[in-house]
């Protein structure tokens, strides 16, 4: 098989074999014990991110660079199965990664066609809400790029005007950290996590996380809006129980299981919450890399070259 054939295959094995091991740490990692020091949603959010994101970072920065350098561009080779079967992984962890990032979007479009708008207001911080007409007692940030607050009739209605600003105000927390953006990141990473029970309990845990966040956001220390959050929240949740038809994509109405938690949370003495994570110890560490692998080049492309004729 010519270079130009051989080049794509390497590539695609590479990461199919990185992320499959990178998941499976992540798996094992979860299991004695990082799920009770995982607390912070940007530090779940890293985590579940790391087999895509280290494969792609471990192809690009070593393997690649590696081939390239030390295979010559006229060399003849005969893959094996395991380079075919893993450059086949690749692609189908890839191609399952936008299947679902499509189904996120059509869901998205389907809820705005079967919404009626109503009227626009100015939400806390600035951000507009829509209130629309659905059935279900919807509040939440929609879209990933161009991102918008909606809001249900039936919960402007059920609300007090205290209670729905909170609300908004919590929407519009989720809006500026852009948690839309990075649910879709965990909806349509493409690695074999996405197929594992670990991959979920990581999203919710990032999606539980993140209501905590942003109510502390929203409400801060003042015991008046962090009362009027509470009693929004088990508003919202009887009208969801009511209606029986809760929806996923509705941040206010999570899902039953956290709603204690977060108004316990919201009624005990507000704590001190830190939103953040070393981002910029992970990109320096990611930029040093290749500098790091280097000298590793040449029996990475023994590796490589090991790869391509297992099981010849």
């Amino acid at each position: 098989m010519s270079f130009d054939l051989t080049f794509p295959l390497v590539v695609l094995a590479a990461y199919g074999l990185c992320n499959l091991l990178l998941s499976a740490a992540v798996v094992l990692a979860w299991r004695i014990g990082l799920q009770r020091r995982l607390t912070g949603a940007d530090a779940v959010l890293w985590m579940r991110l790391l087999p895509a994101l280290g494969s792609a970072s471990l192809v690009l920065t070593v393997v690649l660079p590696a081939f390239l350098l030390y295979e010559p561009p006229h060399a003849h080779d005969h893959p094996g199965p395991l380079l075919l079967v893993s450059a086949l992984f690749a692609l189908l962890v890839l191609g399952d990664g936008a299947r679902r990032g499509f189904k996120a979007s059509q869901a998205t479009r389907a809820l705005l066609r079967s919404a009626q708008p109503l009227h626009t207001q100015v939400a806390a911080g600035g951000a507009e809400v829509t209130v629309i007409n659905v059935t279900e007692p919807l509040v939440a940030v929609i879209g990933s790029w161009r991102q918008r607050v909606v809001a249900a009739r039936c919960v402007a209605a059920a609300c007090d005007p205290e209670e729905f600003r909170q609300v908004l105000a919590h929407e519009a927390a989720h809006l500026r950290a852009r948690d839309n953006l990075k649910l879709l990141l965990l909806l349509t990473m493409p690695d074999a996590l996405a197929w594992l029970p670990t991959g979920a309990a990581l999203t919710e845990r990032w999606r539980a996380a993140t209501e905590l966040e942003a109510d502390e956001h929203a409400s801060g220390s003042d015991r008046r809006k962090r009362t009027a959050l509470a009693s929004a929240l088990i508003k919202v949740a009887r009208l969801s129980l009511a209606s029986g038809l809760p929806r996923q994509a509705a941040r206010t109405a999570a899902p039953l299981n956290g709603l204690e938690q977060r108004i316990r949370r919201l009624l005990a003495p507000s704590p001190a919450m830190r939103r953040g994570f070393p981002g910029l110890r992970v990109l320096t560490g990611a930029l040093l890399l290749p500098l790091l692998a280097m000298p590793l080049y040449a029996s990475v492309h023994r590796l490589i070259e090991a790869l391509v004729a297992f099981g010849r």
